[in-house]
């Protein structure tokens, strides 16, 4: 029973990571119309294999994630801005729940093995997703707030942000700052440098995790 919800959860892990990278890399080159369309769908196998990923607190986890993508969905339908920007509160929480569970996951097992491998690269693409929700909900309700070099003229929705939003998420997270999206207003400025320590602390903590136990595991081996 123990190695079947392993591997039920470790095959969920892969569905999850597979879902972040169409939904981070390849989504935002698609266009627009399409992105619309496909959202719906990856933002339901998001929730749905985060829920299945994540061992610990599943009822607060599922109670929160489908309060939220529903209202995603009922808000997007009707177009409600109000509540449109409650789902964004409630998608930015859940995910945020699910790094901190991924992180503990992590840090509590006794070996190195797969799902601790995808649990540590998951945590740091979701906690990517929850800064590009913050971003986007800025860019379409505050434009002023960031200045794009060259952005094309389009029209300003969720959904045409989305591009850019996820490019200086992962930029700002990679300290890389090429400069083409400059934040202006103060808010978002410390935004931009609460997410580059935060991606660099993530970093730093998984990694220490990680030694740690290659190292425990050793010196186990080297006493036995």
């Amino acid at each position: 029973m123990k190695l079947l919800r392993y591997n039920s959860e470790s095959s969920w892990g892969i569905i999850l990571l597979i879902t972040l990278l169409f939904t981070i890399f390849v989504l935002p080159a698609i266009d627009l119309h399409w992105q619309k369309s496909l959202s719906w769908i990856t933002d339901a196998l998001l929730f749905l294999s985060a829920i299945s990923t994540v061992a610990r607190r599943k009822k607060m986890v599922i109670t929160l994630a489908l309060v939220a993508l529903a209202l995603e969905w009922i808000s997007d339908l009707f177009n409600l801005w109000l509540l449109n920007s409650v789902s964004k509160g409630l998608n930015s929480i859940f995910f945020l729940l699910v790094v901190v569970l991924l992180i503990k996951q992590v840090a509590t097992s006794e070996h190195v093995d797969l799902k601790v491998i995808l649990g540590s690269v998951i945590g740091y693409l979701l906690l990517g997703l929850l800064f590009t929700i913050v971003i986007n909900y800025i860019m379409v309700h505050d434009p002023a707030a960031f200045q794009v070099i060259q952005a094309q003229t389009r029209e300003v929705s969720e959904h045409s942000w989305h591009s850019e939003s996820v490019y200086f998420t992962f930029v700002t997270l990679a300290t890389l700052g090429y400069g083409d999206i400059i934040p202006l207003k103060p808010y978002a400025r410390s935004l931009a440098i609460f997410m580059t320590v935060s991606g660099q602390l993530y970093i730093a903590i998984i990694i220490a995790l990680l030694v740690g136990k290659f190292a425990s595991v050793r010196q186990g081996k080297t006493e036995g």
